[in-house]
This record gives structure tokens, C-alpha cells and sequence, in this order.
């Protein structure tokens, strides 16, 4: 299936136009919400939308859900027909297109690809005499660059390793000539005395890799926004081994580093006025005769100590170490962290909401706006030093890196996080609940922060 550019002129396939309650007078019309009712001899169809004042960017994703992957002819959208006082033809369109390209996204796939021979095709019918060039554009970079993470995050472990991560990104940002990268190897790594990062790749075949993308966009201003990414690309939860069935699908545990890396690329193709970094953390987490021991102390390379008890609690490990590189050698003024890091929030949001902490409330309410713009939901979580209680009961370090109490896991993961922000700003985003939902990968949040930071 095809989804061409807008055409002022109306073609030969069949018109497709919304009709809303108020309107719905056509005589055999279909009065259920999201179906579409054909008058052949017309060459016209109609999809019933329920209240006109009630159509919104849910409505439409709903419709277009069922709508794409089921198209067996092709149709010609009558766009206009669309637009309501409180939805515009602009909006409209740039779902489209987005919710388009994210269905018929070509990922990773080892799977012998059927022929298509009955290919169908849906026309824009720019009947409304506006142009819609600067929305099509952004709307296929947008959409582009959520299928980069998409397909990083489907691509399977034996593949995906930590070297071969590192690789993808490095090569994506020579298409962006403002983006520097810098990928730092074990050596610069150990360099750097980024040891709780190190620790995680004990068990290891492969080298960590940190993976440093950099767009300079504001000359004139010394802050510097840095996106923290964990790149775990398996978790087998190391000596504190998962269960067989939740091992599957830990795949997604580099989610949050293919999430913030496709945010600089956009950021950058836009010529956003702000100086953005995103530092990727990029391991994998396995068992072998050198693993990382529950028990073990390390030193982070913020200078406090760790109690490891519980080597399944490895992201909030490489996630501080790339903290502290953002904080200390980046000189970033505010942080914004992306990871699949806690069961615990998928037990509190489910697939549905996204988990956010923020250090500064009014960050957040740009943020959930940005949220609302974007069309993905999130969901404010609490900051309590209650939270941090068990974390900092260790006698042998500063800090544990799990609280065994079993309360507000996904609280008291923020705030470990915590103890390593330095007094920046920070947003911590859990994502564990929607990078992605069953085998279906989202590129959960690339749409929310790129609107936040733009």
C-alpha cells in the first residue's frame, strides 16, 4: 500500500469523506463510529465519526488503525471533510502521515516477505487550496526517525550487540552534518572511571560502548540540555537471573538509547535553536565466570559507592555513569533520562502511560504539554526522600542499588537516579511499560521530547 503526496485534482478511485452525527442525513449510511459505508455506483464511501465536536487525535489514530492495515482498494481522501473547529486540516494531516508510516514501517524481519501484487494507494485530495508541503516534510522526518529507534529496538540480540549498536548510531549521524558523535571504547571508558557501567559488562563478550551524539544549535548560550539513554541490548538479569518467560523480549532493554539518539537527529534536521547532547550507555547484562556477584562494591564515577544487590538492577548502573560523563564533561544544565527501568511501573501505568519524575515542576507542565501535542499519554510520578530510605542502608557503601522492600520500586529507582544529578534539573522518564507493548516496538516518546525541546 501507497500513501501518496496531496493532488489538488480529484482522481478516478473512490472518495473517502467523514460524516459526523450532525451531518449523517445520507440514506443506507452506517451509523457506527469508525465504519465505512460504500456507495459504488457513486464511486464515494463514507467513515461515520461519531460528534463532530468529540473528533480528536484519538478518534482519527483509532480509525486509522483499523483503516490502513485492512485497505483492500484504494481510496482518495476527501481531507477536508476531516477538519473541525477544534481539529485542523493540519493536524490532520500529519497524523496521517505519522500513524502511516509507523503501520507500515519496514523493520528488522527475518520472515520471507509475501508479495504484494494487488498494491492499493491512498491520495490526499488537497481540495481545501492550502499547502501542506512543510507539514508533509516534517511529518516524514518525524515518522522516519521513530522507525530508526523502531527498528534498532526490533532488531534481535545476536545481532544487536553493544559494538554493532554503537555502529548503527555512529552511521546514522553522518546523515545529520551537525550532529558530532564521539563513541567511546572500553579504555576510554575505564579512563573515565566509569566503573558501575564496567561492572554491568563483566559478564560480557562484547566491549561497552558509551556513544556521545552532540548538536550545537545556540552558539550564544552555555546550557546544554543531555539526553541519558540506557542501551541495555539484553538483559538476562545477570547472577540474579530472570525467568525463562521474562527473558523474552528483553531485546527492548536498549530502548532508551535509540529513543534519545533519534531525538538529536531530529532536533538537528530541524535547526532547533538549543544545544542538545544524548550520551547512550550501551551493554548488554549476561552471566559468564567473570559476571558482576550480588554483594560486590564498585565506585561510580560520581565518586560514591555500590552495593550491588540485585544485578537484575543494572540500568539505573550504566544510567548514573552516563549521568555524571553529561554532568561533568558535557557541562549539561539539565538532564532528561529515557530507560526501560523498572516492572514496577508497568505495574503502576500498565502499557498505557509513560512514568515521569521531574526535579523542576515546571519543566513537567511543558513537558506533559508537549505529551498532549504529540498524542502519547504520561503520567507524573512522586519525589519523596521516604523513597530513598532502603537504598541507603548498605554498611559497606554509600548506596544499594535496589531497595528489597518491594514498595514503590520504580520511586526508589528515581531515586538512586537522584543521588547522582549533581543539583540539574532532571526529568526521569520510565518507559519500561511502552517502549514497547508485546512484540510491537514504538519508539515510545521521540514525538513528546522533540516537541519539548524544539
Amino acid at each position: 500500500m501507497l500513501l501518496e503526496k496531496q493532488t489538488r485534482e480529484r482522481n478516478n478511485e473512490m472518495l473517502l469523506k467523514a460524516v459526523f452525527d450532525s451531518e449523517a442525513k445520507i440514506e443506507g449510511l452506517i451509523k457506527t463510529k469508525n465504519v465505512i459505508t460504500e456507495f459504488v455506483e457513486k464511486n464515494e464511501a463514507y467513515v461515520f465519526l461519531g460528534k463532530k465536536e468529540d473528533f480528536s487525535r484519538e478518534v482519527w489514530n483509532s480509525f486509522l488503525d483499523s483503516f490502513i492495515p485492512s485497505m483492500k482498494r484504494s481510496y482518495q481522501l476527501d481531507i477536508l471533510s476531516f477538519e473541525t473547529p477544534s481539529y485542523k486540516l493540519e493536524d490532520i494531516i500529519y497524523d496521517l502521515y505519522i500513524k502511516y508510516d509507523y503501520i507500515k514501517a519496514d523493520l528488522f524481519s527475518h520472515r520471507k516477505k509475501e508479495s504484494d501484487e494487488n498494491k492499493v494507494s491512498l491520495t490526499i485530495w488537497n481540495n481545501a487550496n492550502r499547502c501542506f508541503a512543510e507539514v508533509y516534510e516534517k511529518a516524514k522526518l518525524i515518522s522516519s526517525l521513530v522507525n530508526f529507534a523502531r527498528d534498532l529496538q526490533t532488531t534481535p540480540p545476536n545481532i544487536c550487540n553493544s559494538e554493532w549498536m554503537a555502529k548503527k548510531v555512529e552511521e546514522k549521524a553522518k546523515s545529520f552534518e551537525n550532529v558530532e558523535v564521539k563513541v567511546l571504547d572500553k579504555k576510554a571508558i575505564e579512563k573515565h572511571g566509569m566503573n558501575l557501567l564496567l561492572s554491568v559488562n563483566k559478564g560480557s563478550m562484547f566491549e561497552p560502548r558509551v556513544v556521545v551524539l552532540s548538536y550545537n544549535g545556540d552558539s550564544s548560550s552555555k546550557e546544554r540540555t543531555s539526553l541519558i539513554g540506557k542501551g541495555i541490548t539484553f538483559d538476562s538479569g545477570g547472577y540474579s537471573l530472570k525467568p525463562a518467560k521474562s527473558m523474552v523480549g528483553m531485546k527492548y532493554d536498549m530502548s532508551g538509547a535509540a529513543i534519545v539518539s533519534a531525538v538529536v537527529f531530529a532536533l538537528s534536521a530541524l535547526g532547533v535553536k538549543r544545544n542538545v547532547s544524548a550520551v547512550l550507555a550501551i551493554t548488554d547484562n549476561r552471566v559468564n565466570g567473570d559476571a558482576n556477584l550480588p554483594d560486590s562494591v564498585w565506585k561510580s564515577m560520581n565518586g560514591k559507592s555500590v552495593e550491588i544487590n540485585n544485578t537484575d538492577a543494572e540500568g539505573r548502573l550504566v544510567m548514573v555513569d552516563a549521568m555524571t560523563y553529561a554532568i561533568r564533561e558535557l557541562k549539561s544544565t539539565d538532564l532528561i533520562d529515557v530507560a526501560t527501568l523498572t516492572g514496577a511501573i508497568v505495574v503502576a501505568l500498565g502499557n498505557t502511560y509513560t512514568g515521569v519524575w521531574s526535579t523542576n515542576d515546571s519543566k513537567w507542565e511543558k513537558l506533559e504539554k508537549a505529551s498532549k501535542v504529540a498524542g502519547e499519554k504520561i503520567w507524573r510520578m512522586p519525589i519523596d526522600a521516604e523513597f530513598a530510605k532502603g537504598i541507603k542502608k548498605s554498611s559497606v557503601a554509600d548506596l544499594r542499588n535496589v531497595d528489597y522492600s518491594g514498595l514503590g520500586g520504580s520511586n526508589s529507582a528515581m531515586m538512586f537516579l537522584n543521588e547522582f544529578n549533581e543539583g540539574v534539573d532532571h526529568i526521569h522518564i520510565d518507559i519500561a511499560g511502552t517502549a514497547n507493548v508485546g512484540d510491537s516496538c514504538t519508539g515510545v516518546m521521540v514525538k513528546t521530547l522533540v516537541e519539548y525541546l524544539k
